[in-house]
Order: structure tokens, then sequence, then C-alpha cells
């Protein structure tokens, strides 16, 4: 009934096998679409990349679609929606679920979907922020992770498009004033580890991704990791609350 679609390079090697484990409790079909590239150009790790395919290939519901990075004057964005057009076209479910490795959803997510499925066409979560370590959670909730219904799906290849400009388009999308979609325990289902690494992960991280251009972000790392954590983090200023490691990240 669900067809999941991760975006993945292996600068998020450290969360894709337990992504799997949950998306694998919802999903039939997992899609996991890979460049050769990163985004930003530069040759992914062939031997992490290798690694990574194993992983993938050892459930049996999972596949890679491996696709070239062949146009240098295409911003990461393209890439990005690239990646997930791929897997929407070979899904064979009527709903997709679209997160990135680093999105890993709750135990909430199924008894949350069957009370929704024919209620609307697509849904943006509600997600828990962390940094530094799965045990630093932020105060403030945001945004990750797309769930619609195929038919209303899409993508527009271009540089300016992000996900969540394209789903406002869709019929019923449901999102409101801020991010209301979560669990019926009125609870995030998604938990976002985008920022749970340590020095040379983040440093990875922010010389391949789609958003290198942004901020000075190795100064901001070499400074973070100069100190033990404050309780804010230099990608928002959030404040946190320490909790429970529940994916033992």
């Amino acid at each position: 009934m669900i067809t999941a679609i991760l975006q993945y390079s292996t600068i998020d090697y450290r969360f894709l096998k337990c992504n799997l484990d949950q998306l694998s409790k919802f999903c039939d079909e997992i899609i996991v679409p890979i460049c050769t590239h990163f985004f930003n150009g530069q040759p992914e790790d062939e031997t992490k990349l290798q690694q990574s395919k194993d992983i993938i290939n050892s459930y049996t519901n999972a596949r890679v679609i491996m696709f070239d990075w062949d146009d240098p004057s295409k911003s990461p964005r393209y890439y990005h929606n690239l990646s997930r057009k791929l897997g929407t076209d070979v899904a064979k479910n009527e709903w997709l679920l679209f997160v990135d490795t680093d999105e890993i959803l709750s135990d909430e997510f199924m008894p949350w979907f069957d009370s929704i499925k024919d209620t609307n066409n697509s849904y943006w979560f509600t997600c828990y922020w962390y940094f530094r370590n799965a045990t630093n959670q932020a105060t403030r909730v945001e945004g990750a992770g797309l769930l619609t219904k195929k038919q209303y799906c899409n993508w527009i290849l271009d540089s300016e498009h992000e996900r969540q400009q394209l789903f406002h388009r869709i019929p019923n999308f449901t999102n409101g004033h801020d991010y209301p979609v979560v669990s019926l325990t009125g609870q995030p289902m998604m938990h976002h580890f985008s920022w749970v690494r340590t020095k040379d992960e983040m440093l990875t991280k922010v010389k391949n991704w789609g958003h290198a251009s942004d901020k000075n972000w190795i100064a901001l790392i070499e400074e973070e990791f100069n100190r033990e954590f404050n309780g804010t983090d230099f990608v928002h200023g959030y404040s946190y609350n320490i909790v429970e490691n529940i994916f033992n990240i």
C-alpha cells in the first residue's frame, strides 16, 4: 500500500539501517535512488557506496536505483528532485512516502495512517529536531517528510522548486499554519537527525550537501567542537531537552 522513496547519499550512512528497519515496518516497497556523485558534483565514496548497496539489498522489499550526475550547470535542487522523480516513476503503490535518510519515522505512523488514508491526498509531518547527539531534542518542532498519493505527484525538474512548494499545489494538501500532521497521541512521528554527527561527519556533510554555500559551516563546526554542547545549535539557535536515544543512534 505504501512505497517509501528514500533520499540517500553516503553522507547519511550512519542512519541507513535504522531508517530501513523502521520503513520496513510500514512499507511493502522501499526505493533508494542514489546518484553517482554527491549533489554538488563530487564523486561518491565507492567503498561506502557498495556497503550501502549491500545493506539495502539485504531487505527483501528494498532496491537501489543508480543515476548519473551529468550537468554541472544544474543546482543540487535539480538532483534532489530528479531522485524523487525516479522513485516516483517506478513506484507500484498508491501512497508514496518521501523521506531523507536522517528522517526516521516512529512506530506511531501505522495506526495514524490507517486512520487518515481515506481523508486527504498529501501530508507533511511534524518532526522532532536533534543536534550533535540523539539525546539532544529541540524544544521547537519542524516539518519533514512527505506522504502523498502517487496520482498527484508530478516533480518539477528545475533549480527553484523545493518539495514543500510542489506539494502546496496538491488538492487537500494537509499543512495549515505550522506543521499539524502528528500521531493519534498528538506527538510528532518523525525524528530528524540531520545534525547528529561527529565533527568529521558534520564537515563531510557541509562540504557535499546542497546547502554548502548557505553559511560558513566549517567555521561554525570548528567553533562548536572546541567546547562542550552549550544547549543551543548554530543552525537555528534552538534550545534543547535531554531525552532517551530511542533508535540507539
